[in-house]
């Protein structure tokens, strides 16, 4: 309640004078010294260890090899990699020219092997299919990949080789035509699913 003799249009004022200088203070006071240290907060709550969080950025390897390969049933390149953990799983990506010739409905296989065994139960690999194509020379750049959860930690070698598909005989293959193949092999955290 307001004493007899101000106005409402006076306490207005005065509160407005008085907000200026208080929002004034910090833009005109520069000599003050800093105060105390305030105590040490309690301690805030236990973080994840993050392991394996930079797994699969430390530890990959790239194979490279510019030359041609038209064996049938061959190892087309083998990359040897050191895999540092038990529990970790092998991405790979395999990407070069393939083809079949002079066949109709035949068919090709390139796949992955570790240490000589195929991925299990799932294996890696890609397939070439041709059908009415006898004499054409249909080379072009494929590229096939997965990942592989039961390679035990340690040297592994990972070959890449031709083959047969089920259920076909064998094709005229030809692997690596004037470019760069490559086998990409990195160390990932095993999926969870």
């Amino acid at each position: 309640m307001a004493k007899p003799g101000i106005t409402v249009a006076f306490l207005y004022y005065v509160l407005a004078l008085v907000s200026d200088e208080v929002a004034a203070w910090g833009a005109t006071c520069t000599s003050g010294l800093p105060g105390p240290h305030g105590p040490i907060g309690l301690p805030g709550p236990e973080g994840s260890s993050g392991a394996g969080e930079l797994l699969e950025y430390t530890n990959w390897k790239q194979c490279t090899w510019n030359s041609a390969n038209g064996d049938d049933y061959a190892t087309i390149h083998t990359c040897s990699f050191t895999k540092q953990h038990e529990d970790s799983a092998l991405y790979v990506v395999y990407s070069a020219n393939m083809r079949l010739y002079g066949c109709s409905g035949c068919c090709k296989r390139w796949y992955f092997t570790f240490n000589n065994d195929e991925c299990s139960p799932i294996p890696i690999d890609g397939v070439v299919y041709m059908e009415n194509t006898n004499h054409m020379n249909g080379l072009k750049s494929r590229v096939f990949q997965g990942y592989c959860h039961n390679v035990a930690a340690g040297s592994v070698d990972v070959r890449v080789h031709v083959g047969d598909c089920h259920g076909y005989g064998n094709y005229d293959a030809y692997t690596g035509w004037n470019s760069v193949s490559r086998i990409i092999i990195k160390e990932v955290p095993k999926s969870p699913y």
